[in-house]
């Protein structure tokens, strides 16, 4: 992957770029380049993936004098360019970033439904001086933009857009709110009132003096319609060995690299099975990385060393205490740009660091599964409910939960259990189309109690909900119970955290690229014409998946009930001898929450001072999640309202290696340097 970046503005000028790129220089520290025309200026920052001694960009086409800009993949290039060869398309590198400029000069606007891959692209067209933007299906390369009055700037992260004095800094109180109900803010929302995010699966077309038009050139296909229309043939053992080939395939594309590839290996039935197919596909071996937990609790070590013996990987592991999640968590938002609920991104950060430090800048990874394949409880969880609903007063329907959470230590206990059952019957009976997740944002928005009584004045005329339901396509509501709850999660929790904060903004935080083959669009489309029995079977999720590997990984991990991977939260913070991380210390006292007016001091110091007082194991997760938002959204305002990320992207800028310059400007000239 890279970092991408461009100015559109009358007075665009190269070194506006410049100190985009070196706010982005973690994305790509390989090279830099810029191209510059009157009212344009377009950079990259280069992580060096394939064709290491060429593709360099920004990328000009000699004749019609497009320029391209690429962070991310496109694993079909190959098969792309031999087509294009046949048609007498002749190349100068073997980039898959001349493939997308090639096809985008082939095919115009539609250049991305050709894509099998992960992207961010930018590509200027002087000959109607039109700005495209692309960004790929699932939203795993982000891209964001301000749009002014005069003009328009884009960049992979919001960090390089707030180098420019153009873009205000405010927080999106909106957005907030998302966060407070959905764990993060929905598509084309950011943290950040004036700043846009460009949804998954757009393009976004700008010409000079216009506003700028979305159009989208993919779109979810939900797989209750499909199953209606008998689009599946296949019987489960047909079924089985299909999926087999299809995700086989997917993981084939992605070891493509001019580099080595490794993969993360957490010990689950995802990570394992792209473990057993990448060994499979490349014989001369693979090298796995795991996150170890000191504390049991969230250790899953024994699991990981399992799989890595049985495929016969080169193992390696990073110790992860309790200090490291405190002391770390302040760069994991600087790098998520968003407010966190929780603190699993910390130790993917610090993971990825010693994946960049073996020598690796690209591995591949499991997630995607549980969206695609139906493995969160929440899938499960909804067909109980239904199934509950329809008897209200049952006392033996309910009971499906001690099954369903048997490894929660509230089911465990029957002190306990009763009144966790009990909670699920909230809005039992209700009629929403979002009754699957009805529960949860109900339980997330509890928290919006920390909320300062001006902020929560604020948000008064604001409905998060409605406004997701603006958002939502008309077929969303033609479908049942578990179609719209596996779209409301690649909605939300996929696209805005799993692949941004705990997905890309970590890797690339330390300089490596995180490929994803459950997200392959070929492999989705086909997971989406199974029947739901097929993958999800009673209680037993992603079963197709699971029994499609039993034989080619150990039993006990195709068995393996899902572990929901976290870390330490208050606890890593507030240690047993009453004593406090520094950074809470900094971002909660009553002066700091003051200063931003966001949350109530007292209730904040009221929650610090529970969790001193009681048994931390005992802290619930309410309680636990409302500490993590408030801290994240204090030390988010900390470093890019009150702070200038312009000062530290000036600090890297002097050491930036800029190989290529392209400048037109008044010269009509292509200078590299």
């Amino acid at each position: 992957m890279c970092g991408i970046a461009g100015v559109l503005f009358e007075d665009a000028a190269e070194h506006e770029v410049d100190l985009m790129l070196a706010s982005l220089s973690h994305r790509g520290p390989d090279e830099f380049g810029t191209y510059s025309d009157d009212g344009v200026c377009l950079g990259t920052a280069r992580l060096s993936i394939i064709d290491l001694a060429h593709g360099q960009q920004p990328m000009r086409h000699r004749e019609s004098g497009v320029v391209v800009v690429f962070n991310g993949e496109v694993f079909n290039y190959r098969e792309l360019r031999a087509a294009l060869i046949e048609e007498g398309v002749g190349f100068s590198t073997t980039s898959d970033t001349e493939v997308v400029l090639q096809l985008y000069l082939k095919y115009g606007l539609s250049f991305a439904e050709h894509l099998n891959g992960q992207f961010a692209i930018g590509i200027w067209d002087p000959r109607d001086r039109r700005l495209v933007l692309a960004r790929d299906r699932f939203g795993i390369c982000p891209l964001f933009y301000f749009e002014g009055p005069t003009g328009l700037a884009f960049a992979s992260e919001i960090k390089a857009l707030f180098t420019s004095p153009r873009i205000p800094r405010r927080l999106n109180l909106h957005a907030l709110d998302q966060v407070f109900t959905f764990w993060t803010p929905l598509p084309g929302t950011t943290a950040f009132s004036d700043v846009r995010e460009l949804p998954p699966g757009q393009l976004l077309i700008h010409t000079p003096g216009k506003t700028a038009e979305l159009m989208p050139y993919w779109r979810w296909s939900f797989p209750d319609l499909r199953e209606r229309s008998g689009a599946s043939t296949l019987g489960f053992d047909e079924a089985k060995e299909a999926l087999r080939q299809q995700l086989g395939r997917a993981v084939s594309l992605r070891l493509r690299a001019d580099i080595e590839v490794g993969s993360y290996l957490s010990g689950g039935i995802d990570s394992s099975a792209i473990v057993a197919l990448g060994i499979a596909a490349q014989p001369s071996g693979l090298r796995t990385f795991s996150v170890k937990f000191r504390d049991a609790s969230y250790d899953e070590s024994r699991y990981q060393e399992m799989v890595a013996k049985h495929c016969g990987t080169r193992h390696f592991s990073v110790d992860c205490d309790y200090p490291d999640v405190a002391a770390t968590f302040e760069r994991a938002v600087w790098h998520a740009e968003a407010p966190l609920f929780r603190t699993a991104p910390t130790p993917l950060y610090l993971l990825s660091a010693s994946v960049r430090q073996a020598g690796i800048k690209v591995v591949l990874t499991g997630e995607g599964a549980d969206e695609i394949l139906l493995g969160y409880d929440l899938f499960r969880e909804v067909m109980i409910r239904r199934f509950w609903q329809r008897h209200p007063e049952s006392e033996i329907r309910p009971q499906l939960f001690k099954r369903l959470y048997a490894y929660l230590p509230q089911f465990a206990n029957p002190r306990y259990a009763s009144l966790a059952i009990q909670s699920f019957k909230t809005g039992l009976t209700s009629d929403s189309p979002f009754y699957s997740h009805l529960l949860r944002w109900s339980n997330n928005s509890a928290n919006k109690v920390y909320f300062t009584d001006e902020l929560q004045r604020g948000l008064a005329d604001y409905d998060a909900v409605e406004d997701l339901r603006s958002r939502v396509p008309a077929e969303f509501f033609e479908v049942g119970d578990l179609d719209r709850a596996q779209y409301l999660e690649l909605m939300t929790l996929l696209r805005g955290y799993l692949l941004a904060s705990q997905g890309d903004r970590m890797t690339m935080a330390n300089s490596v690229e995180g490929r994803y083959p459950f997200l392959d669009h070929e492999f989705v489309n086909f997971a989406n014409s199974l029947p739901t029995r097929y993958k999800l079977r009673g209680l037993k999720d992603k079963f197709i998946l699971r029994e499609a590997f039993r034989g080619l990984l150990p039993d006990e991990i195709c068995s393996r009930p899902k572990f929901a991977y976290q870390a330490p939260e208050i606890r890593a913070f507030l240690g047993s001898s009453h004593t406090r991380a520094p950074v809470v210390d900094e971002h909660l006292s009553p002066e700091a929450l003051a200063s931003t007016g966001l949350f109530k001091p007292g209730l904040v110091e009221a929650l610090l001072k529970k969790a001193m007082l009681v048994d931390l194991t005992r802290l619930g997760t309410r309680d636990n999640m409302a500490f993590v938002q408030a801290l994240s959204t204090q030390i988010l305002h900390r470093r890019f309202i009150s702070g200038d990320p312009a000062a530290v992207a000036r600090r890297v800028l002097p050491g930036l290696r800029f190989k290529t310059r392209i400048r037109m400007r008044h010269l009509c000239d292509t200078t590299k340097s």
